[in-house]
């Protein structure tokens, strides 16, 4: 309910923003000019905080990642066995101690 309440005022906003003319920047009548300062300002806030969000969420999932993977030392030696380097039985106890 409230994602259509956030779409209805956003597609409503122009409408109702200026109900009488378009003179308002022009005759003075509206702030002179106050808001058109601090616009590029609040696009520059709105700016950082969506790259602060997604510098966030890629640092996030990048961490989850590392967490669910194996350890350095077992990946290490699964890839010494692989090569060849060590043998069956030097592998089973390495392991061995690894998981205790």
């Amino acid at each position: 309910m409230t994602r259509f309440a956030f779409l209805a005022a956003i597609v409503a906003s122009p409408a109702i923003a200026d109900q009488r003319d378009y003179g308002y920047m022009m005759d003075g009548s509206y702030g002179s000019g106050f808001g058109m300062m601090f616009g590029p300002v609040l696009w520059l806030i709105v700016l950082g905080l969506v790259v602060a969000g997604v510098i966030w969420l890629v640092r996030r999932f990048d961490q989850d990642a590392h967490q669910t993977g194996k350890s350095s030392a077992a990946s290490e030696l699964d890839l010494r066995f692989a090569r060849g380097e060590i043998d069956a039985e030097e592998y089973a106890s390495r392991k061995k101690l690894l998981n205790t």
